[in-house]
C-alpha cells in the first residue's frame, strides 16, 4: 500500500513538472529569463520617497518615548546593597588583574636586563 502510494506521488510529481515545462516552453532556467529582461529590470530608477510630515515625525517619536518608558518599567534596578556590593567585586578584579601584569611585566623585564648585560 506504502509502495503504491509512492509511486502514485512520483508519477503525479512528473505530470505537473512537464506540465510546466509545456506552458512556459523552457527547458532550463536560462530559458525563463533571459538576460536582457533582467538587465531592462536593473535599470529602472528607484521610486521617490516621500518624507514624512512634522505631525508624522512627532508621531513616531512619541511613540518610541512611550517604548522607551514601558521598557524602563520592566528592567530590574538594584538596590543599594547590590551595587556595593557589584562595585566592591569589579574594584578588587581590576586591583588583581593590575597585579598580575605587574608580575609579569617585572619578570619579562628582568629577563630581558639580564639578557643585555
Amino acid at each position: 500500500m506504502a509502495v503504491q502510494r509512492k509511486t502514485l506521488k512520483k508519477a503525479s510529481a512528473a505530470k505537473e513538472i512537464a506540465a510546466t515545462k509545456e506552458t512556459s516552453g523552457a527547458e532550463n532556467k536560462k530559458d525563463v529569463a533571459p538576460k536582457d529582461t533582467a538587465k531592462a529590470v536593473a535599470k529602472k530608477e528607484p521610486a521617490k520617497v516621500q518624507k514624512p510630515s512634522a505631525a508624522e515625525r512627532a508621531g513616531s517619536v512619541s511613540k518610541y518615548l512611550r517604548g522607551v518608558q514601558n521598557e524602563l518599567k520592566k528592567v530590574h534596578w538594584p538596590t543599594r546593597k547590590e551595587v556595593v556590593t557589584y562595585t566592591a567585586v569589579v574594584l578588587a578584579s581590576v586591583v588583581a588583574v593590575a597585579a598580575v601584569i605587574w608580575v609579569v611585566d617585572s619578570l619579562l623585564s628582568f629577563g630581558v636586563r639580564a639578557i643585555i648585560s
